[in-house]
């Protein structure tokens, strides 16, 4: 298991909760282009019970949307790929954006045990995407770093 690089991201994982998020989601990218198109497409998601997020580069519109409002509107879209059913999880601790090495526990121990991750950092809270067939596996390591952190 991996071991906590600073007493404050130790810290914070013996505080954090883990919250799986309802559903399945999707992550889609579209050509730059098309940046109207995904912003009208993430209106549509309209509940604080469902996650979305969306990062706008010169490569690529990439977009986490519910699987619902995915499948509803995905027939008349223009897109390059799509991947999923992803689980997402939110590490239920507000981190200041000063912390360095937060995720870097999960990250090093789901790779070690062979599970994909797309990690989401917004202003306060982390949060992973995992595929679907992954999910149990990845709440019992990311279980096993908040106990060793609680130690």
């Amino acid at each position: 298991m991996h071991e906590f690089g600073e007493d404050e991201t130790k810290r914070l994982w013996s505080k954090s909760d883990l919250k799986v998020w309802g559903g399945v989601y999707w992550m889609i990218a579209f050509d730059p282009s098309l940046k109207l198109d995904a912003f009208d497409l993430l209106s549509n998601v309209q509940s604080p019970d469902q996650y979305c997020s969306i990062i706008c580069d010169n490569h690529e519109v990439a977009m986490i949307l519910p699987d619902k409002i995915w499948q509803d509107r995905k027939a008349e879209l223009n897109f390059r790929q799509e991947f999923g059913p992803l689980k997402c999880i939110t590490f239920d601790v507000p981190l200041d954006v000063e912390i360095s090495g937060y995720l870097k526990p999960a990250i090093s121990v789901l790779a070690d045990v062979g599970v994909s991750v797309i990690p989401q950092c917004a202003l306060i809270y982390d949060h992973i995407l995992v595929h679907e067939r992954d999910l149990h596996k990845t709440t019992e390591v990311l279980d096993q770093l908040r106990q060793m952190a609680n130690s």
